[in-house]
């Protein structure tokens, strides 16, 4: 049995496991764009943000609309519609002018200003800065505590409620995509990046240009024109060939090469590796701290500064769709994803559509990767189902659904048919693990272990045109999921578009999660299960049942839940809390460390110390702690030859004294906070 069904019906939301929101107007195409917005308003729970570029907010077309909707820890129904938004559970945001199809493209942006909220960036490729036609516009809103009106108007940014970016040529399409870039100069302030897939720098057409800009502290001007990035406030990148579109898609790369800033990557789709039209391209580009020139060329990437990823065969359009993908493979570097919607394996498999997911490393990368030499160590292939599904269209790092530690992905194909409904649209989710990728994965072959299939609902609905995670919307420790639905006709309203929220859930069988040596968060379910930590610093989350934890190296935090857990204590400062239930304390071995755990909740008469006497040497035996062998006093020394398990009842630190004399250093073994009256009834030896 499966941590998750083979397969999901959006149909099946009932608020309980997930929820559709329902877009407002007829063509309005809420959900064109779809994208987490991490925590505006400061209440502990991820917020999400849907794009409407077809909204016509005082009924002028096509002006756009995007939505926030804030996260919460319980009480959502099956549906939410839209325009039911009032400020205490999330606001709509409007757009300016006729034709800027605000909300083309939305995103978290970080926190660009420092204050402590994350805010949101929304795209509107139409916009006509200055006259220009399309140069297209750019809008960051602040997050804040509280306080949101039912409705925000671009119009009023100020600078200290957010602002506005400008594009600089008529026809260059700024905003198309934006998202947040993270951190890429280093400085402790969140960047965000721009595409501009119809800029023509150096004259070469359509080559496309994006643009990193920089975020700082405190008030910004109510407009930045993206001509006056200089290096200091941000840079443009420039596409290389005509025709590339780059910038086509663009997005946060996490940090690849492990150097502790973080990358960005762009895609261009309409690149011709090696001749080969509409292969597509892809690029990662290092952040670094500082020294940015105003602007960079993409054909200066040399495996030091960023790298190429070139797309397989002709009209693959890989790069159509490009995201950081998390740490796939728990090794401690981030992951990319990137969407080839072209992608064909034969006559039968036309436009199937390929992603693929590049492994981050600690720097040797060449200049360009060819992404067919993928084979399971470097990154792998996931290959689409049926002719013209179009898979890859949208791709995005999903967060990790099932709490195994390891990050997930999500890919749309929104020309999906499931059940026979044409168009309407299939999304996939595939769970990392820690290693044994095959070069490639079919993805008719996901089984609800190693991934999912989420169907959409009626014909023309083309949900999975955008997906994302939607970051932890419930509160729950398990991260969720978004999919956009721009042609669903809510209540017969056609193509008002809807969006789903899936929720990240435990497993509902016993599991055995084993991490990697990276820093991760595994979580167990209600029922029996295994969960190590290995090397980093961990948090291991038992839930129900009774449940078996242990940190290894590193700093770890371990939790039992409900249930008579079993908690292994370590060398290094554990954080360990029982929580419900008769739990077993196993104490580690006595060689001793200055770095020990400290119990949280230890409750005597309860919870019991299990002491491997093995591990201490011998010459204990097995069975109830003998009283002769305990003492606690305010000292916490032994005072006679039989005293072994000594505890400071002041300072709650229990010690191994392997002799009872004292003329040997006491081992420390663990602390207990708030010091609780313990005895020799807490302890048996096995």
């Amino acid at each position: 049995m499966a941590d998750f069904p083979a397969a999901i019906d959006l149909a099946s939301l009932d608020g309980g496991n997930g929820f559709r929101l329902d877009g407002i107007d007829r063509y309005d195409a809420s959900g064109r764009s779809v994208s987490s917005a991490g925590d505006v308003n400061g209440d502990g729970f991820d917020d999400i943000i849907i794009g409407a570029s077809g909204a016509a907010p005082g009924g002028v077309g096509y002006t756009g609309q995007s939505y926030v909707v804030f996260g919460k820890a319980a009480g959502f129904t099956a549906s939410l519609d839209l325009a039911a938004l009032d400020g205490s559970d999330g606001f709509r945001i409007d757009g300016i002018d006729p034709s800027d199809q605000c909300g083309v493209s939305v995103s978290s942006a970080g926190d660009v200003n420092g204050d402590g909220f994350d805010d949101i960036v929304i795209g509107a490729y139409g916009g006509d800065p200055g006259g220009d036609t399309n140069a297209g516009e750019s809008y960051v809103v602040f997050g804040h505590a509280g306080g949101f009106a039912p409705r925000l108007d671009l119009a009023t940014l100020d600078g200290i409620n957010g602002f506005r970016v400008e594009g600089i040529d008529a026809f260059d399409r700024s905003g198309y995509s934006v998202s947040s870039a993270g951190d890429v100069n280093g400085d402790g302030f969140d960047d965000i990046i721009i595409g501009a897939h119809g800029a023509n720098p150096g004259g070469a057409a359509y080559a496309g240009r994006s643009y990193v800009v920089f975020g700082r502290p405190g008030e910004f001007a109510a407009s930045l024109d993206l001509a006056s990035l200089d290096g200091t406030n941000g840079f443009g990148i420039d596409g290389i060939a005509a025709r590339d579109f780059s910038g086509w898609s663009v997005s946060a790369a996490g940090d690849v090469n492990g150097d502790g800033l973080d990358d960005i990557t762009i895609g261009a789709f309409g690149g011709d590796p090696d001749g080969y039209s509409y292969a597509g391209e892809s690029y990662i580009m290092f952040g670094k701290s500082g020294g940015f020139a105003a602007d960079f060329d993409l054909v200066m990437l040399d495996g030091t500064n960023g790298f190429r990823l070139d797309g397989i065969d002709g009209f693959d359009r890989s790069g159509i769709s490009v995201s950081s993908a998390g740490d796939v493979n728990g090794d401690g570097f981030d992951d990319i994803v990137i969407g080839a919607d072209g992608a064909y394996r034969g006559s039968k498999h036309f436009a199937a559509g390929e992603s693929y997911v590049v492994f981050g490393k600690a720097g040797g990368f060449a200049p360009r990767l060819d992404l067919a030499r993928l084979d399971g160590t470097n990154g792998f292939r996931l290959e689409g189902i049926d002719r013209d599904d179009r898979s890859g269209g949208a791709v995005s790092a999903a967060g990790d659904v099932n709490g195994d530690g390891f990050d997930d992905i999500i890919v749309g194909a929104d020309n999906g048919d499931p059940g026979g409904d044409s168009n309407a649209g299939e999304s996939y989710v595939v769970f990392g693990h820690a290693e044994g990728f095959a070069r490639r994965l079919d993805l008719a072959t996901l089984d609800g272990a190693n991934g999912f299939r989420i169907d959409g609902i009626d014909a023309g609905d083309f949900s999975g045109r955008s997906v994302s995670t939607a970051g932890d919307v419930d509160g729950d420790g398990f991260d969720d999921l978004l999919i956009g639905a721009y042609g669903g006709d809510p209540g017969g309203d056609t193509n008002a578009g809807e969006s789903y929220v899936v929720f990240g859930r435990a497993p509902i069988i016993a599991v055995k999660r084993i991490g990697s040596d990276a820093d991760q968060a595994i979580r167990g379910g209600e029922l029996d299960d295994t969960l190590g930590g290995r090397g980093g610093d961990d948090l291991l989350v038992g839930g129900g049942g009774g449940d078996r934890l242990f940190g290894g190296f590193g700093t770890d935090t371990l939790k039992g839940g409900g249930g008579d857990d079993r908690l292994i204590v370590s060398t290094g400062r554990d954080a360990i809390k029982g929580n419900a239930g008769a739990d077993v304390f196993a104490l580690a071995d006595a060689l001793g460390s200055a770095e020990r755990a400290r119990i949280n909740d230890y409750l005597s008469g309860t919870d019991v110390f299990e002491i491997d006497a093995a591990d201490f040497g011998g010459g204990l035996a097995e069975g109830p702690l003998s009283s002769d062998a305990f003492r606690a006093n305010l000292s916490g020394t032994a005072k006679d030859a039989e005293d072994r398990f000594i505890y400071d009842t002041d300072s709650g630190k229990l010690f191994y004294d392997a002799d009872g004399t004292g003329a040997g250093e006491a081992v420390l073994l663990v602390r207990l906070s708030g010091a609780p009256a313990i005895d020799a009834g807490d302890f048996i030896i096995v």
